[in-house]
Order: structure tokens, then C-alpha cells, then sequence
């Protein structure tokens, strides 16, 4: 049964507490269709009477989507729009993630993900938000973003028998999810632990062919160097990277097997130019 047609009031995504959250633009109440109920009781064609939705639980289904993700206030302006381009990278950048979006929202073939790399402050996580707030609340896609580092600091809490949220509670929607979003990809202490933990999301996501984004400051430019052969190659490549000095790559931070598959399953886009929070750019310090 086809949905009541409704005019749907404007979305807007707004900063509350420490998240932002999308709203209706205007009260339910205004809708001069169903006035509020989000539908309608109407007859069937075989004459019962059943409740038609009408396309603003629609819309609220979409803000559902996008609110399950808990992003920070800072980001409440973070679109395709206010992302600012410099060098010709970002501007690349910027295209890139239009055109994913699009052509992945209408289904005409965009079967990669993106992995977006390159120094801090030059705006890949407001991309990669970018794409995440058009595909739920333009689309309706399923899609979940989740900063790397606060997911490990999840999962360390699930082993808590008083955390009441096991592992696999955690990890079951982020490899179930249609697009998954993963912020500061390499952020952490490069533990066996954590190497097993990507690897296994990764991996099922790898098999079941599910599209998957990524943003992180290291480079994927490798610097070819002897690494350790021990038997915990976690602590080998910690212990070549502090002789070293600087900061690994993110082939040299991985597992071999994990950057094998983020190779096949993500273009690499690089992202340059200066610190947008240095500058005082960062769309959080905007004004309008």
C-alpha cells in the first residue's frame, strides 16, 4: 500500500548537548494532511480500514538513521556545501565524495568504498560526514559512522561483566550495516588486540562485499624498512617505529592482510593543505 502524500517540513540538524541531532523544521502539527499522526486511516481495497503512513514518519525514519550515530555538536554544519576547498586536492576531494554519494544513493554503479588520507585539519572527517548525513537523510540509506578510536574504548567496556553490552553486540551492526563510515582509521596503540579487532570487521564486511569508508592521518605512502619477525608482530612494529622516528604509514601500521584488503576494497584519495583549525576555518568555528 503506497504512502499518504504529505508535505514534509524541512530537516534541519542542530546542535544538542554534546551531539547534534536532526529535527523537523517545523512543528508536526503544521501538517495540514494528517496533522501530526504522521498518517491517516483510510479504506483498502478490500474494505478494511488501516492506517496509511504517510512521508513524514518517512523522514523520521531517515533522522532515526542519522541520530543513531551520536556525532559530536562541533559537526552540526558539517555538509557538502560548507566544506571549503583550498589546494586542488581538497577540491578533488569534495568531488569524489558528491559523486560517491550519488551514484551509490541511485544505484548506478558505485561499487568501491573510500578511504580519504592525509595530515589532520584538512577536512576528511567532514567529508566523510558529509556523505554520511546525504545518505541518511537524503537517501534513507542504511549507513553508520563510527570514530575508531572511541569503538575500542567501547569494546574494552564490553568486557566488563557490569557494562551490560557484549562484544558482538557492538560489532554485529557495524558489519551488518549497508555503508559503514570509519573516522581516524590507525588511531590507537597498535595492539595485537585491536590489529585482531579491525581485522575481524574488515574481514566479514571484505566477504560479504559491503561498501566501507575510512578516514586516517597516516599516510599510505609506505617508507620500505626491515620489521621485526618475533612473534608478536604488534610489539615488533613498535619497537622498529621508535627507532625510527616519526610517524609509521598506515601499511606500516597495519597488519599486511588488512591494508591487502583495504587496497581492494577503497580508493585511496589524498587530502591536502593546511590545518582548517589552525586557520580558524574549521566549519565548527564558523559564523554565520
Amino acid at each position: 500500500m503506497a504512502e499518504t502524500e504529505c508535505p514534509i517540513p524541512g530537516v534541519e540538524v542542530v546542535a544538542d548537548g554534546e551531539f547534534c541531532v536532526a529535527q523537523f523544521a517545523t512543528p508536526a502539527s503544521q501538517c495540514g494532511t494528517c496533522s501530526g499522526r504522521e498518517g491517516q486511516f483510510a479504506r483498502d481495497d478490500e474494505g478494511y480500514e488501516v492506517f496509511q503512513p504517510c512521508d513524514r514518519r518517512q523522514a523520521r525514519r531517515r533522522m532515526d538513521l542519522f541520530n543513531s550515530a551520536r556525532i559530536g555538536r562541533r559537526f552540526a554544519g558539517a555538509t557538502f556545501e560548507s566544506y571549503r576547498p583550498g589546494p586542488v586536492s581538497q577540491a578533488r576531494a569534495l568531488e569524489t565524495a558528491r559523486l560517491f554519494t550519488s551514484t551509490y544513493a541511485t544505484g548506478r554503479g558505485a561499487r568501491g568504498g573510500l578511504l580519504f588520507w592525509g595530515p589532520v585539519g584538512t577536512g576528511k572527517t567532514h567529508l566523510a560526514l558529509s556523505i554520511f548525513r546525504s545518505l541518511t537523510l537524503d537517501y534513507g540509506i542504511p549507513c553508520r559512522f563510527v570514530d575508531y578510536g572511541n569503538l575500542l574504548m567501547d569494546l574494552r567496556r564490553s568486557f566488563r561483566a557490569e557494562a551490560g553490552t557484549s562484544e558482538a553486540a557492538l560489532m554485529l551492526p557495524l558489519v551488518e550495516t549497508e555503508v559503514l563510515i570509519v573516522d581516524e582509521l590507525g588511531k590507537g596503540r597498535d595492539t595485537e588486540w585491536e590489529l585482531t579487532v579491525l581485522d575481524d570487521l574488515i574481514s566479514r564486511r571484505y566477504n560479504a562485499d559491503r561498501i566501507t569508508l575510512f578516514t586516517t592521518n597516516l599516510s599510505v605512502q609506505a617508507n620500505r624498512r626491515t620489521t621485526g619477525k618475533g612473534l608478536n608482530p604488534a610489539y615488533d612494529r613498535r619497537q622498529v617505529d621508535s627507532t625510527r622516528g616519526g610517524a609509521p604509514s598506515l601499511e606500516e601500521r597495519l597488519d599486511a592482510r588488512i591494508y591487502s584488503r583495504l587496497c581492494e576494497m577503497c580508493d585511496f584519495i589524498k587530502v591536502e593543505g593546511d590545518d582548517f583549525r589552525r586557520t580558524g576555518l574549521a566549519v565548527s568555528r564558523r559564523r554565520p
